[in-house]
């Protein structure tokens, strides 16, 4: 038994970003071999048009969730003592990154199932280069210890 549970360090947290990054890449990269295997049509074309648009209200309102879910876990860790920080870091690292992952697969979905490349790809493509963008690069509490 454990005395309780055990901080990933910042190294470790990286490595869970990448792996969320490279899961979603490798996703989009099997829906496009689907597509290209199946001449282009989606898997279930007679789905109707407005799951696209689906997309359009998902897209946007999971980018703005995992958003305000980054910046609030964020300011209540840096209300906490420098050595209590790291996993709430770590919590507003991966639960926003984890929302737009889900979106960006939703997306990555939906095209391979419609077979247009509409606005579900658009979609997928912007939450894919947000959870890109709010990947850990640097240990923010690094000069601090």
């Amino acid at each position: 038994m454990t005395s309780g549970p055990r901080n990933a360090s910042f190294a470790q947290q990286r490595l869970i970003a990448f792996a969320l990054l490279f899961g979603v890449g490798a996703y989009a990269l099997v829906a496009a071999f689907v597509l290209q295997q199946n001449d282009g049509k989606g898997l279930q074309p007679e789905l109707p048009a407005e799951l696209a648009d689906v997309a359009l209200l998902l897209g946007p309102a999971m980018l703005v969730t995992g958003l305000v879910l980054r910046t609030v876990m964020n300011r209540r860790a840096e209300a906490l003592p420098v050595d209590e920080r790291a996993p709430l870091r770590f919590q507003a690292m991966l639960l926003p990154m984890a929302v737009l992952e889900a979106g960006a697969l939703f997306g990555i979905t939906i095209r391979m199932l419609c077979g247009k490349a509409g606005p579900s790809l658009a979609i997928a493509l912007g939450l894919f280069a947000a959870m890109i963008a709010s990947g850990p690069l640097r240990d923010p509490d690094e000069g601090a210890r």
